[in-house]
Order: structure tokens, then sequence, then C-alpha cells
């Protein structure tokens, strides 16, 4: 495996890793931790001298395991500090031991050990950086166990440090940069390599006042950015670092003065070390040996890891927590804290912090297991309501959200989850009993409502006072039965709502009522109800009074001489009367006049719909004769809702009552229920959700027509189509096909056969 890949694999062990929740840094005084645990972080060991001052990278590195340190009890003074805060220096005991007597000490040691000694004290950086530390640096290699030797061009500690320090990028600092590039001997991430990296075919544009030499003069590599990877040792790619290129432009300026010939030969064969097929192939040796460590620190963090979370989960569920909690804290999250080792000392440090961890995640479980079971509860209380409703008249059905809000519902909805989760929803089924007495309750409210607002408008009190001076107790249900009882909904502008009968069944959308009705009316062909406007309620209307359908229900009722204050609605469609708008001239048709012929709910609907306009200022009225009624009821009339709109349901069940279908399906299908003359009312009925006015009001002609009413001149068949828009379904008539093919198609003289043909 490459160090790319190698990198990557780390990168995707690490990706479902929460180290920011529960990380080594929030949990103990101490630096960040290493990915890998056997390390300890360079700036682990303290001391005045310490790693900020040495010329390696400090964060958290790869090596093998630290040797534990036994902590000193904190019982003696603090240390005294001085008056800038710094705490005084302590004497350098290292001076005391000879220098060959460390060396020897130093090489028992393995690279990471000597690599942290280099960043405690100066004294050991000296030590350490000395000539004669390099044979000890050697034997550390030996002593790990098959490191390779160092590359030419670095030193010992930087070597150490390229191998077994800092996992950041040496470029940008960006944490976790697992690979390295042997070639140009750096630790970078994929990022800088993308920016850094110099193609060897395009050096001369990116470096166009440079030498070419130069690319015979420094390290490459041989793998490339985005992934693509070349042969080893191929002259045709060569990868060079920016930095590398303008440093040595730097050193070769110094041979670019006259006599310095020779000098910069002797330069170029120095550094041909650097490039030559050896060292590719210590290059080859290098990467193979990083890719077998990495795959042996990774098994060995993830062993630790497994360790640790063990000691972790016994050692909380001793403490007396909940075994299912501890299991549930490190399921599918990963801790910092569990990259190493874990001591007595370090655990007495840890207990606090990891109780308070647990104790917040324990909330946010219990948080997240009431959001589902509430939601749990909510979906199936809703699915109850829904199929109990069905069964219920579709009138005035309360939207299933006001069921879910009432105060014992709420709270069993909202009430802690049991341990059994089907005792979470059975429960629901109970409530079920509850719904018809909701719906009656709920039905009894709005009734109330609409009677108070009856009681505000002027005449409506004035009405009640009337009969309750005659003691006469009216019931809130005959107020809002009566003819003068016309509401209007907030949503729908000014269309009339005839008594509680319609608005019991009024249905608005909350953006726009009037696009529903237009959805649903559309040319009266077709009426798809959905599921959520099934349901929907009144709950997002808000009604008032129509002054205007007030007005006219009062002139109409003083037309035909019925008390205001006791006549019903029903009263009023029982009786056969008609009425002509006194406001409206006769409108001229086939040379004669006519005017409309209206029931009282049309005139009402007339009158609301004028009433804005200068010659309806007043509803007034004119009764038909007993002749002029005659003649009405003796013409044909439309039926209405027609039998081919999609509004007719059956009575008996509830399977037309989410689609209603057209009147003759349903007729055969209330047949099915062995009514052999299905009646129009009992048996089925339209929706009246959906047909909301009242059928339109019957012409009648004052004047009689002198002229035969004109018929629509029939129009000629379209019988031909294009030959050339190949798979077009498009039809003209002769003339139309022609034009078409000489616009389109450019054809002057198009002819029957190859340009159009005639459809059979």
């Amino acid at each position: 495996m490459c160090s790319r890949c190698l990198g990557s694999q780390y990168n995707e062990f690490d990706s479902g890793s929460d180290l920011t929740d529960l990380d080594t840094d929030s949990l103990e005084d101490s630096t960040s931790s290493s990915q890998y645990s056997e390390n300890s972080s360079l700036s682990e060991a303290s001391g005045e001298d310490s790693a900020s001052d040495c010329g390696v990278e400090t964060t958290p590195d790869i090596g093998q395991p630290a040797t534990k340190r036994a902590r000193v009890a904190e019982t003696g003074p603090a240390p005294a500090e001085t008056s800038s805060g710094r705490r005084e220096k302590t004497p350098d005991l290292n001076f005391a031991v000879p220098a060959d007597i460390l060396l020897e000490i130093f090489s028992h040691l393995e690279p990471v050990d000597l690599l942290h000694l280099f960043c405690t004290s100066k004294a050991f950086r000296k030590v350490l950086s000395s000539e004669n530390a390099v044979s000890v640096w050697e034997t550390a290699r030996v002593n790990h166990g098959g490191v390779p030797d160092c590359l030419p061009g670095m030193s010992e500690v930087g070597w150490a440090n390229l191998l077994f320090g800092s996992s950041e990028c040496q470029e940008c600092g960006r944490k976790r940069t697992w690979q390295i590039d042997f070639g140009i001997r750096r630790r970078v991430c994929s990022p800088c390599l993308d920016e850094h990296l110099v193609l060897n075919s395009v050096f001369a544009r990116e470096f166009p006042k440079y030498d070419p030499i130069i690319m015979d003069l420094i390290p490459f590599s041989s793998v490339g950015t985005s992934g693509h990877c070349h042969i080893l040792g191929s002259c045709e790619c060569k990868f060079f670092w920016s930095d590398d290129v303008v440093e040595m432009a730097e050193k070769l300026e110094a041979y670019l003065k006259p006599g310095t010939e020779q000098a910069l030969e002797d330069f170029k064969q120095s550094r041909k070390k650097y490039v030559d097929l050896d060292m590719e192939e210590h290059i080859t040796v290098c990467t193979i040996w990083a890719d077998e460590y990495g795959d042996r620190q990774l098994s060995h963090t993830v062993k630790l890891r497994s360790q640790n979370k063990k000691l972790f989960q016994a050692r909380l569920v001793d403490l007396g927590h909940g075994a299912k909690d501890v299991e549930r804290m490190f399921d599918r999250r990963h801790y910092g804290v569990l990259d190493q080792e874990l001591t007595d000392a370090r655990w007495e440090r840890l207990i606090p912090k990891v109780e308070h961890k647990l104790a917040e995640l324990q909330e946010e479980w219990r948080l997240e297991d009431q959001r589902n079971v509430s939601s749990s509860r909510r979906s199936e209380l809703f699915a109850v309501y829904q199929k109990y409703v069905r069964q219920l008249p579709q009138a005035f059905i309360p939207h299933p959200k006001i069921f879910l809000e009432l105060r014992d519902v709420a709270e069993f909805i909202n009430s802690p989850p049991t341990e059994d989760k089907e005792n979470n929803v059975q429960p629901c089924c109970a409530f079920a009993e509850r719904i018809y007495e909701f719906c009656a309750e709920y039905i009894h409210k709005k009734k109330l409502e609409l009677t108070r607002l009856l009681a505000l408008s002027t005449n409506a009190l004035q009405n009640t006072s009337i009969l309750h001076s005659r003691g006469i107790n009216v019931p809130y249900d005959m107020l809002v039965q009566l003819a003068t009882s016309v509401f209007q909904c907030s949503r729908s502008g000014t269309f009339p709502l005839i008594t509680w009968d319609k608005v019991q069944y009024h249905r608005c959308s909350p953006y726009n009522a009037s696009m529903v009705r237009k959805r649903f009316m559309a040319r009266n062909k077709r009426f798809m109800v959905q599921d959520d406007e099934i349901l929907a309620s009144t709950s997002s209307c808000t009604f008032s009074i129509s002054q205007g359908g007030v007005a006219a229900a009062h002139s109409l009722l003083s037309m035909v001489g019925l008390d205001a204050q006791t006549t019903t609605a029903t009263t009023m469609d029982n009786l056969q009367c008609r009425f002509f708008c006194s406001n409206c001239p006769p409108k001229p048709e086939n040379g004669g006049s006519y005017r409309l012929a209206m029931n009282w709910r049309q005139g009402v609907f007339h009158y609301v719909k004028h009433q804005d306009h200068p010659s309806h200022k007043e509803p007034c009225w004119e009764l038909l004769s007993a002749a002029q009624l005659q003649e009405i009821q003796s013409s044909r009339t439309d039926e209405y809702p027609g039998a081919t709109q999609q509004v007719w349901r059956c009575n008996k069940c509830d399977q037309y009552h989410e689609r209603p279908a057209t009147k003759v399906p349903v007729i055969n299908h209330v047949q099915s229920h062995g009514i052999t003359a299905p009646t129009e009312g009992i048996d089925f009925s339209y929706d009246q959700r959906v047909v909301e006015k009242p059928p339109p009001a019957t012409k009648f002609f004052v004047t009689p027509q002198t002229n035969k009413p004109s018929k629509s001149k029939p129009s000629t068949p379209l019988k031909y189509r294009c030959q050339h828009c190949g798979g077009s379904r498009r039809k003209f008539i002769l003339e139309g096909v022609k034009e078409h093919i000489k616009n389109k198609h450019k054809i002057n003289s198009p002819s029957e056969g190859p340009d159009f043909y005639k459809i059979k």
C-alpha cells in the first residue's frame, strides 16, 4: 500500500471519530493526544528549555509506546515566580554526567525516545546534535528494528522527526497528515502537494527565469498530485517542490561570477547523490517501510482503543452508571482519551469530566428518545383519527392538529417513554372513543362562535332581542340556521356562506382558497380532493358576517312577507319563488331581451357579487308572477351539479369520499349495496365541500327573441398531418397544413403524399 493510500485509510479510520466531544484536551490538562496511542507528544516533556526552542515539530508524533511515567505528588510548595510571572530556572543537573556516559545510555533507546530527549532541554539537544551522536541515532534505528538509514542531506534529528515526529503537515500544519513523500523529504498534505509540486514538463513556464539545470540538482518525487502515480525512476514525470527550486536558484547565483566554473562543476557533482538511481532505490525502501510501519501502528491503535474502551466501560459501571448508557456512550463514537494508556492516576483525573460528558449524553438521549416516541404516538393518533373520521359525515371535520392539541392527548404524546416500545403507542387506540365526543364539542364550539358573531351584528342583535321580548328562548342552533345568517371566510373574500349548512362544509386552503376552488371547479370536469384537504377544516379560516349577504336576505324575506327573525333557510328553499334584480336592466340577446330569474340563494350571491357597483347600492327585487314562475318551471334546466362532474359519492360507504367520481359509476356502486333504485340525497349525493355555489340563474326573456339563436358555425374537421414533422400528432385543415409546410419547412408548393397526408 502506497503512503498516499495509507493516509487515506487513516483519514477514513478517523472520519467517524468524535475527537471534539471528549478528547484529551477537554478531559485532562495535557497537550493534544496522538493519533497513535503509543506515542507521547513532543510537548509533554516539561522544562524551561522545552520543545519550543528545538528545530523539530512539537505536535503528536508516530513512534513506539512511551515508557509509563510516575507522577510526583504535588505536596511541596509551589515554585517561586519572578516578577514577570515565569518560573525560576532550576539547576541543570545534566552537566554532572559526562557526554560519553549520556551517549552510552542513549544508545539503548529508540529513535522516538531520542527525539523526545532532544526536545527536553538544550543540554540534551547539544549532545544529540554532536557528531559523536550519529552512531547513537544509527544504533537507535537498529534497536527499533528495520528503520531505513537517513536520506542524504538530512540530519539525524530531521530524519527521526520525519519518521516518528509530528503527524501535521510541515507546510500548513494540517493535522493527521500520515503520508510521507520521501522523494521531496517532506510530510505534506494533499492540498499542499497540489499547490507546491511542479512537474518537470511545466518547469520553464512556472520558472521562466531559472536555469533548467536546477532539476538535476534537487530531489524529486515520482508521485504526483491528484492520485497520479508514476513509475519510480521515470524521466518523463518528475515533481519538484517549489521551495527547493527557489532555494537552489539562490545557491547557483553564487557560482555565476567569472572564475567560478570549476566550483560550479564541483557543486553539481556534490548534488548528484540526491538524485542518482541508488537514491531512488533507497526511497522505495523507505516508502515500503513507512507503509508497513503505518499498518502496524494502525493495528496497535485499534487494539489499544478496544482495550481502553472496555476499561472505561467497566470502570463507569463500577461507579454505578447504567451498563446500557455506558455502552451507548461509546457506540459509534471515538474519544481521544482512548488513544493513550489508561493508568490509575490518569483515570482519577478523568472521572469528573467523563461523568459530566456521560450526563450530557444521557440528556441528549432522553430528548432524542422523547422526540422519537412523541413522533410515533402523534403518527399513530393521526392514523386512528383519520380512520375514525372517515366514517363520519364529511361536514366540519376538525383538523387532526386540533385533536392532537387537546390537553390529555398532548400530555400523552409528551409523556416519558416506557421501556416497552409497544406500550409507548398502544394507548393510542383508547383515544378513538373520544373522537366522536371531540367532534361534537368542536361543532358546538364553532356554532357558539358564529352565534357570537350574529350577536355582535346590529340586525341579528335586534332580531334576538325581539324574540326574547316575545318570551321565545332562541337556541344557538336556530340562529345559525336563519336565512339571514350569512357568513364569509376571510380567506375567500366576500364569497357568501349561507347558514351553518354551508359553513360546516367550507374548506379553505391556508394559502389561497380561490386557487383551490379554481383547481376543483376548473371547467366543471375534474374534482380531485387530496388527503390533507379532506381533513382540512375551518380552523385555518376566520369567519365574519357577510353584510351584503345579510342585507340581500333581509330584502328577499321582506319581498315574500316572511319574518326575518324566525324564517330559516330551509323555509325559503321550500318556497317556489323567483326574483328579478331591480338594479339590473334587461340584457339583449337575439333581438329580444332577458332578465335573470333567481331563487333566494342565487339572489344573495348575485347581490354580494355586484354590491360594489354603483347600480347596486341597495338590494332591490321584483317577485315573478305566477305565470312567469310557471314558464320558468316548464322550461328545461340543466342538472346541477352535472352528472359528468366528479363530485358524486356514495352515502353507504366511504369508497368515494376521498376521490369523488361521476354520477353513473357511483349509482352503479350504490346498487351493489342491494339498492335497486338509488335516491339522490339519501343513497348518494354530491360533495358539498366542493360545490359551494348555487346553480346558474335562469334566463327569462321579457321580450321575445326575433332571431333564431345563432349557432356557431361547425368547425372544419382537422383531417391532415404534416409528413415532415416526424412523430407529431398535430392535426390541420387542408389550408392550414399547406401554410404550415410553407412557413416552417420552406416548401412553396406542398402536395398531398410527399408533404402531408389525410388521416383515415
